[in-house]
């Protein structure tokens, strides 16, 4: 009887292995031979300024083919670095989703996209393998509808204790209106009621999204071509969008510097996608300041730092809380272009330094335009290091009566 019993349940496990073996192996097969020429406009994602198509690891030597193809380029997919050094000359990039396959980004400004009945369309013609001897054409079109990119607008405003931030509110390419929520540092989500719970404010009032805080809680310091500055790391995301807030805050200090140290994040122009490690690359082709056409310019790659003599943007008013007080600020409006979008990036920092006493505020940083209108005092030039400075010489109960007047 046991062994009876022995030879049935035997039977049944073979059987049982037989058949799992072979659902398996229909449902991979099933599943490497889905045909990508049925991709349609829904497995493409469509962003601001590009889109991109989710191919599988086992079908991906057709693009390679294709590319090496259309750019007479050698491809070596196990060299992705060395690879999108060379897509990037046409608005390619190729990327690994954690699954191992790939993400083929196509810029919208980028080699063979035609713009057909308003969309940008690009077709891939691939090679599909039949067998180990044999492969056939096959065609693949990514589609994202044409829509007009919103002006790359950032308005920062910094004092000592707060920040405030303000852009224009996106839209995606079908110009449906998104429901958002904050991404703080990409692991905190929060609900735009709720941001409350991290020590922020947000109004979505109009065409434009503001969001404040407190610098102590939100910032967080950073360092850029060793000059300190405060970052705020928020995006609005909603589903695989995401759209950029980050900021930065000059550090706070008691006393104004004879150059403004100012960074800038670089940034995709309106909506990207939610989660990417891969953003692209920008390089800066052109800086324009509305306040001065004195500046230097540099960048990394996540930054453009400018600097700008002080004299040339510092402005001093009164304190609000103690008219005796002077309180420094500063307005810079700046207009950046890059290499790789066709869109304008226009930012703006207004700047607040600490209240401080008259006489203990640094000559040499107060706006040279601001003595000259105030007092027809004589500026001194002189040379320093090869670079023509303004100073401003006068005698200190001169300058006093001249806080006491304004004051007053």
């Amino acid at each position: 009887m046991d062994q009876i019993r022995f030879g049935i349940l035997f039977k049944t496990i073979v059987l049982q292995c037989f058949i799992t073996r072979n659902v398996l192996s229909i449902q991979k097969r099933e599943w490497l031979d889905i045909p990508t020429a049925k991709l349609t406009e829904g497995d493409v994602a469509c962003f601001s300024e590009y889109m991109e198509m989710w191919i599988h690891r086992a079908r991906i030597e057709g693009l390679g083919v294709w590319l090496s193809g259309v750019l007479r380029i050698k491809v070596n997919l196990a060299s992705l670095d060395h690879l999108n050094l060379q897509l990037s000359a046409c608005g390619f990039s190729l990327h690994k989703d954690p699954d191992k396959n790939f993400i083929f980004r196509v810029s919208y400004t980028g080699c063979f996209i035609q713009q057909q009945h308003s969309y940008h369309i690009l077709t891939l013609n691939l090679v599909k393998r039949i067998n180990r001897f044999g492969s056939r054409p096959h065609g693949v079109m990514m589609k994202c509808p044409v829509v007009s990119v919103l002006t790359s607008r950032e308005h920062i405003q910094c004092d000592p204790d707060h920040f405030q931030v303000t852009r224009q509110v996106p839209f995606d390419n079908w110009n449906n209106e998104l429901h958002w929520s904050l991404s703080l540092s990409d692991h905190l989500i929060v609900a735009l009621e709720d941001v409350s719970l991290i020590q922020m404010n947000i109004d979505m009032n109009g065409p434009d999204i503001t969001v404040q805080g407190e610098r102590k809680e939100v910032l967080s310091p950073v360092k850029v071509m060793e000059t300190e500055s405060e970052f705020l790391a928020l995006k609005l995301v909603s589903g695989q969008y995401a759209y950029s807030m980050e900021a930065t805050c000059p550090k706070v200090t008691t006393s104004a510097a004879e150059e403004t140290v100012l960074h800038i994040f670089k940034r995709c122009m309106g909506l990207t996608k939610r989660g990417s490690s891969e953003n692209e690359a920008l390089t800066v082709s052109n800086v324009s300041v509305n306040q001065t056409d004195q500046f230097t310019v540099h960048e990394t790659r996540e930054f453009v730092t400018l600097i700008i003599p002080a004299a040339q943007i510092l402005q001093t008013k009164a304190c609000t809380d103690n008219k005796q007080l002077w309180q420094p600020f500063y307005r810079v409006d700046v207009v950046l272009t890059f290499k790789e979008t066709n869109h304008k990036m226009h930012w703006t920092m207004e700047n607040m330094l600490p209240c401080t006493a008259s006489c203990a505020f640094q000559l040499p940083a107060l706006s040279t335009m601001f003595f000259e209108q105030q007092t027809g005092l004589h500026a001194a030039r002189e040379t320093r290091g090869g670079t023509e400075g303004r100073r401003i010489r006068v005698a200190l109960s001169d300058l006093l009566g001249l806080f006491i007047s304004l004051g007053g």
